[in-house]
């Protein structure tokens, strides 16, 4: 009798494992977590941002009312991670790309973002990003030929102007931002403290996603580095 009671409890616990090794493997931790094997990137299911990415000052991780990171995917060139932000308006979960960028000196105080027009009316979302752009001390800037769909803001226009001249419209760049954002329209994008940050608004990118979302990242990021 107690033979079985003690085969009976074993056999509990072996299930209850086995089902937690299932239901692991089919979350979104576990899913992540083949993809960083996959392609041998760093894997974290928590994160806290070092003073680098906190000094560039990006709207949606720094002033948020409370932001929560998950499931960070990591590369020397890159950082991909879930972000849960609490705004005024609910609560909005987006997939967050970072790419560092190799920039000439002139331009690494340089703090840019470029956001789609939105053809609808003003919405409380709206109001938040006119918001947070006050609080980064972001200037909006004059609509350019190079990017006609998008509301550009910056920090120094001035030096905004030189940088899309010299690093996205030379000759010879098929794959620069503005062809780049054309290709991708939901995207919003800030460029600052040499990171360049891309993220669509509310859009949690499923798995099969997410590596063709860091490549694309990546790909536009080589055409903005400053020439070898």
């Amino acid at each position: 009798m107690q033979l079985l009671f003690a085969f009976i409890i074993l056999s509990t616990i072996t299930l209850i494992a086995v089902l937690l090794i299932l239901v692991s493997k089919n979350s979104r931790s576990g899913k992540i977590r083949e993809i960083s094997n996959q392609y041998e990137w760093d894997y974290q299911e928590y994160l806290d941002f070092n003073n680098e990415i906190k000094n560039a000052n990006f709207g949606l991780l720094n002033y948020s009312q409370n932001v929560i990171f998950r499931h960070e995917l990591k590369a020397p060139h890159f950082s991909f991670f879930d972000c849960r932000a609490i705004e005024p308006s609910g609560i909005h979960n987006s997939s967050v790309i970072l790419s560092y960028l190799k920039l000439e000196p002139q331009f690494l105080n340089l703090h840019a973002s470029f956001s789609p027009i939105q053809n609808t009316m003003q919405s409380p979302e709206d109001n938040n990003q006119a918001r947070l752009r006050h609080m980064q001390k972001l200037s909006i800037v004059s609509t350019h030929y190079a990017f006609e769909e998008y509301q550009l803001h910056s920090n120094n226009p001035h030096l905004l102007e030189i940088f899309i001249q010299q690093h996205i419209k030379e000759s010879g760049r098929e794959n620069n931002l503005s062809t780049w954002l054309l290709a991708h329209p939901h995207l919003h994008i800030e460029i600052s403290n040499g990171i360049l940050l891309a993220y669509q608004p509310n859009c949690l990118l499923d798995e099969a996603s997410i590596a063709p979302a860091i490549n694309a990242v990546i790909d536009v990021s080589k055409c903005l580095n400053k020439p070898l």
